[in-house]
């Protein structure tokens, strides 16, 4: 089965693991395409080399408009891939109601229009209502798209709902998206004391962190207020990031008192997150749902989770979904409610913290892996293929 797969993301190799996976399958023969450059968090990053071994043919494509997510388009590549993987199955992982999407159809039609179109969406809130960005195109770009796939695998639960809400009747099937957890999971503790050292971290301390953007919606004013309840001392906020709510945290910490205990890095390069992830003794994702957005997975989770951390996260968009019994739930945009997580977080005897971290670690070694991720997408393609 020839499989032509479509992710502007594929261009990193952390991002290109799918692929790596998915190409192992005998049956599947597979092509990439993917950017040559894309602009993420306003840095342009330059496509990884492909790995001499890798499984499958690669293309990479010019874009225009790079960076702005649906709205990102090729300027070339699109019709290579077509001649080059002469595919029977599409895998398309953008969003249906993305330009992207507009031109796999356009040229499916010209280059191979028996082969069906298995798109992957992130989506869990609406495609119906679109409050931002060009809402009336991408609702348009939807309306037309869906009609024309085969099918569609969602990262979360809501995601099922909202595509049969907007009218689509194809198969869907939920699958657990893949993360680098071996590399969270992996410790070097002498790295790991010389960390601690540097940021003035002692044996007593306990570190509450959190690792990503710092924006309003991802709740960080609910964790400093539930710090605040707590009056302990010995505990430091580890938050790594930027973003634009960045400032008024900080100012909302010297309100509250807690600037002192604060740890504040900005940026780190992306191969050491995983050694500040196993600084964190609870990790909190306390989002917040906000208009037309809300958590659609949650892989930071998944991470604290792999690397040792207790985690606690709110009850907002596919949170829960990714903890399971993995960690503590609490009430979305309630600080009370957290910081009742938090006791109980802190109140764990040592034998309750370990066996908690061991089966947070294993739900997420078992659930969120990118061969099960790649097996599943796998089995959903060769059905969609067989019953076309």
């Amino acid at each position: 089965m020839r499989v032509l797969i479509i992710n502007s993301m594929f261009y990193t190799q952390a991002y290109r693991r799918c692929v790596d996976e998915l190409g192992k399958f005998p049956d599947i023969e597979l092509t990439v395409l993917t950017v040559d450059s894309w602009i993420m968090n306003d840095r342009v990053g330059m496509a990884d080399p492909l790995a001499p071994d890798a499984p499958y043919a690669f293309v990479k494509g010019t874009t225009g408009w790079s960076g702005k997510e649906n709205r990102g388009f090729y300027t070339s590549g699109l019709a290579t891939a077509f001649k080059l993987s002469k595919p029977e199955v599409i895998f398309l992982m953008e969003e249906p109601f993305s330009l992207f999407a507009l031109q796999v159809l356009f040229f499916r039609a010209i280059f191979a229009p028996n082969a069906p179109i298995v798109f992957f969406t992130w989506n869990n809130l609406s495609f119906r209502v679109f409050d931002y960005r060009p809402s009336i195109w991408y609702r348009l770009v939807s309306r037309w798209t869906l009609d024309r796939f085969a099918g569609a695998l969602t990262a979360n639960d809501d995601g099922i709902q909202v595509l049969r809400d907007a009218g689509f009747g194809k198969p869907i099937e939920k699958i657990g998206y893949g993360v680098e957890t071996e590399r969270f999971a992996h410790r070097d503790e002498l790295t790991l004391n010389s960390l601690r050292s540097c940021l003035g971290l002692n044996a007593n301390t306990i570190v509450i962190g959190y690792i990503g953007r710092i924006l309003w919606m991802k709740g960080l004013d609910l964790l400093l207020e539930a710090i605040a309840m707590l009056e302990r001392e010995d505990i430091r906020i580890l938050l790594v990031g930027s973003g634009d709510y960045e400032s008024e945290f900080l100012r909302l910490a010297q309100k509250l008192g807690l600037a002192g205990q604060i740890i504040h890095l900005p940026s780190i390069p992306h191969n050491e997150v995983a050694q500040y992830m196993q600084l964190i003794d609870i990790f909190v994702l306390p989002s917040r749902r906000v208009k037309m957005w809300a958590e659609q997975f949650g892989r930071v989770a998944i991470e604290a989770m792999a690397a040792g951390a207790i985690v606690i996260g709110s009850d907002s968009g596919a949170i829960p979904e990714v903890i399971g019994d993995g960690g503590f739930i609490f009430e979305e945009n309630d600080k009370y409610s957290l910081a009742i997580a938090l006791h109980k977080a802190l109140d764990l005897s040592p034998e309750q913290r370990s066996s908690m971290i061991a089966h947070a670690r294993e739900r997420a070694q078992t659930t969120f892996t990118w061969r099960k991720f790649a097996t599943q997408a796998a089995g959903f393609i060769q059905n969609i293929y067989r019953s076309r």
